[in-house]
């Protein structure tokens, strides 16, 4: 199946338009976040940067931020910074150049276009043989777009939207034999987020060195920036609030996660409510050996990653494409907060199941994997049970069954009589 390729940058301008239509006048708080980080970086007052909290994390932002807001005329809640300081750094800048207006509606404007590319990204790692490029960009354009996790995303203009393109990115280049750019696009990742670093594990079991010398140099050379802008003292300040974040359990509808899922039905009478103007959330202090539990359950999952692509290259192959959805679905579900748009790179690579297992059924697992993430299949169980948690235990056990759909199709190409997947150009 083919298609002019005029549609392609149709597919990527329609769905930006209709973002742009719906989203774009959301108040966008955890965009905001950097934002004010940026602010009092460029007034020199470190301290009001990061939210300092001691022990856990509460996911409030400080007053200052609140008095901030108000005076800018901001609505919404203000949520805390929780980015390494380089990205405060270059907020600072920008605040000195442009209104916070402008700022956010170029976010507003490249995001979806970003969601958008990931998909397209992901839809060239496949040989084109049941559906198009173009076909399979519209329809996972459909499920990043119009599920939840897209649509918070795009709602808050969420700074891991970027973070998602840069890890299918380096997933699609990789493929196609640009090391250079594979390495900078995940060395740009994890210095956005850490964790994208985890990824890495892959290359090096299937002994892709320059990749990872890529990532290596890029991620560090960021890092270094990183400190020679804003100094150490404010990466101590971050690094303590990324322990708050590893020692805290967040309890929401939209936390898809092995450890909200636990608070919920084990330690529900702990939870301790966090409460603001327009609602609020649950957390609690994670014990010291479920933190040591989590350690062992992230080591488990890298372990078996390393494991399978070791394998591959011992049978003279490259691993499956399809591991890294698989990969990036496991981090997100035993990460500390596990908020339902971490699992963006893994939905770009849905349309994949169409290729494998063909139009009729791969149609249906498609389906069956985005119609109870939507806005509908949400008021539909709040109505039939009212429990505000309950959203996230249909959202954690849809994306369990993305990545046994996706564990099947490794399977399923690895018992046909049919070659292993063509790698993509190298030129985008």
């Amino acid at each position: 199946m083919t298609h002019p390729p005029w549609y392609t940058p149709l597919i990527f301008l329609s769905f930006a338009a209709f973002s742009w239509l719906y989203f774009a006048g959301d108040p966008s708080p955890d965009l905001r976040a950097t934002w004010i980080a940026g602010h009092f970086y460029s007034l020199g007052a470190p301290s009001q940067i990061y939210a300092g909290n001691e022990g856990y994390f509460t996911m409030r932002a400080l007053e200052s931020w609140d008095d901030w807001s108000a005076a800018e005329g901001l609505e919404g809640v203000n949520y805390p910074f929780v980015y390494p300081p380089l990205w405060a750094a270059l907020a600072g800048a920008l605040t000195q150049v442009m209104p916070y207006w402008l700022f956010k509606g170029i976010a507003a404007f490249l995001n979806p276009l970003l969601m958008v590319g990931m998909v397209w990204l992901a839809a060239r790692c496949v040989d084109d043989r049941e559906v198009s490029v173009q076909m399979m960009t519209f329809l996972g354009g459909l499920v990043v777009v119009f599920t939840l996790p897209g649509i918070v995303a795009l709602q808050q203009n969420q700074p891991h939207i970027l973070v998602s393109f840069l890890m299918v990115l380096a997933v699609e280049r990789a493929r196609a034999g640009a090391m250079a750019a594979a390495g900078a696009a995940l060395g740009f990742a994890a210095a956005l987020k850490l964790f994208p670093a985890l990824l890495v594990v892959v290359w090096i079991a299937s002994g892709r060195w320059r990749p990872v010398g890529w990532f290596a140099l890029f991620g560090g050379g960021l890092g270094a920036l990183s400190v020679a802008l804003a100094g150490w003292p404010l990466h101590e300040a971050f690094l303590s609030e990324i322990d708050a974040i590893r020692a805290s359990i967040i309890v929401t509808g939209f936390n898809y996660g092995l450890d909200a899922l636990m608070a919920w039905n084990l330690r529900l009478q702990d939870l301790v409510d966090i409460t603001h103007a327009e609602g609020g959330w649950k957390m609690l202090e994670k014990p010291a050996l479920w933190q040591m539990l989590s350690m062992v359950a992230l080591a488990t999952i890298l372990t078996f990653a390393f494991t399978a692509a070791r394998l591959a290259r011992r049978a003279g192959r490259d691993p499956d494409i399809l591991i890294w959805p698989v990969l990036f679905i496991a981090l997100a579900f035993v990460s500390p907060l596990a908020w339902g748009y971490y699992y963006l790179p893994a939905l770009a690579f849905l349309p994949h199941l169409l290729d494998r297992f063909g139009l009729r059924r791969g149609g249906v697992m498609f389906a069956l994997i985005a119609a109870p993430l939507t806005p509908h299949a949400f008021t539909l169980l709040i109505a039939l049970v009212p429990s505000p948690f309950d959203p996230a235990v249909m959202g954690s056990l849809t994306v369990l069954a993305m990545a046994g759909l996706f564990a099947l199709a490794i399977r399923h190409r690895r018992d046909a009589a049919g070659g292993p997947l063509r790698a993509s150009p190298v030129s985008l």
